[in-house]
């Protein structure tokens, strides 16, 4: 098992999760690739923020340490802040939902521009089996990827409680709670400090995409003709997984 759970946000091997995507992505998962974004590529900007205790901590804390010094003070904020906006490219994650049925919002989102979305339906424990050994280089060391269930705060009033830099993005503003998230996260601070190059954007990690696809739902606004490209894709894949329609799509009996 490459996946491993992250302290303080384990979540239950048997939980049922889904990642919602498109086609594309999708025939990525079936070549056995999963792909991991950059925290700086997601819509959210507060992605890696602190809350506004934590902010007011840091503030505190620098005026206790050089009280009479107030463009030192800035300096080591403005330094700090730097540090932590840099994590936001150092660290790639890929989303899931931890839910027993779908999402209407995730469907909205992932069919804007074309009807062709497609979920995966998984369980964690399938998810962190499926995860293969990630090395940026063949030549350099395995690197972590950690499971755990996103926590949602109201960064207005609440403290970040955090204890690792890591803490910060298994972190959400309390107004995204109704996406439940679970994420894998990849950490490469430590690689780019031993000299090793991190792309800006995201990674591809391999997978076993027979451990990881469980069922495959196409979106409510799927055609048949959808329906049967992702069947004949999973059966070119030589996965044995089930595909079937959005119950979205079912029709109302009156």
């Amino acid at each position: 098992m490459t996946g491993r759970d992250y302290p303080g946000f384990d979540i239950g091997d048997d939980t049922v999760i889904w990642r919602y995507q498109t086609f594309d992505r999708f025939q990525c998962v079936l070549d056995g690739r999963l792909y991991f974004a950059a925290a700086h590529q997601f819509d959210d900007s507060f992605e890696g923020a602190v809350t506004d205790a934590e902010r007011a901590a840091r503030v505190a804390a620098q005026a206790r340490l050089f009280p009479t010094e107030r463009s030192l003070q800035a300096s080591i904020l403005e330094r700090m802040s730097a540090a932590f906006g840099e994590l936001r490219r150092l660290t790639k994650i890929n989303c899931w939902q931890a839910t027993t049925h779908e999402n209407v919002a995730m469907w909205e989102r992932y069919t804007r521009s074309s009807p062709t979305g497609i979920a995966v339906k998984s369980t964690v424990g399938s998810v962190k089996r499926a995860l293969r050994e990630f090395r940026l280089r063949p030549e350099y060391g395995e690197e972590p990827i950690y499971v755990g269930r996103v926590k949602y705060l109201d960064y207005a009033v609440e403290p970040l409680g955090a204890h690792s830099m890591l803490d910060i993005f298994f972190r959400k503003r309390v107004e995204y709670r109704d996406e439940s998230e679970v994420r894998l996260v990849l950490p490469l601070r430590g690689a780019e400090e031993f000299g090793v190059p991190v792309p800006r954007d995201g990674v591809i990690v391999d997978i076993d995409a027979r451990t990881l696809v469980h069922e495959v739902v196409t979106a409510p606004n799927a055609s048949d003709a959808d329906v049967t490209v992702a069947r004949n894709a999973l059966a070119a894949a030589g996965l044995g997984s089930s595909v079937v329609p959005s119950r979205l799509a079912s029709p109302p009996i009156y």
